[in-house]
């Protein structure tokens, strides 16, 4: 090829890469599928909550099937509490109702009228 006029994109034998590509992909799609695997169907038990099952509604809340990294997630959390807490200071505990997991933890601002965050975490 001459200096200046040279073509982008191309190999020394004159095919571009978006041809090869083009031919490449061409390939994998015309490649016969694999036969989709299906689940047998599961005999559904009584309904427990709308048209659910135990089984149906126990898998609408595992948080499992919706992030395949939730135990690395829930580590993210843990550690990223633990410095929020070493800049801030223990929170203080309030009851909302008689058992201990009925509280809410507040974290005062050093300041008055400072801006205020609340996060309420609804369950699953």
């Amino acid at each position: 090829m001459a200096k200046g006029n040279a073509m982008r994109g191309t190999t020394n034998r004159g095919v571009t890469r978006r041809a090869a590509l083009g031919t490449a992909a061409g390939l994998v799609l015309a490649a016969p599928a694999a036969p989709a695997q299906q689940a047998a169907p599961r005999a559904k038990g009584p309904p427990v909550w709308l048209d659910l099952d135990q089984a149906a509604l126990d898998a609408a809340y595992d948080q499992a099937a919706y992030a395949p990294n939730l135990v690395q997630v829930v580590k993210r959390w843990a550690s990223t509490s633990e410095a929020v807490r070493a800049r801030l200071g223990p929170p203080r505990r309030l009851a909302y109702g008689p058992t201990p997991i009925e509280g809410l933890d507040l974290y005062a601002a050093a300041r008055p009228d400072a801006p205020i965050h609340i996060f309420i975490h609804g369950g699953a």
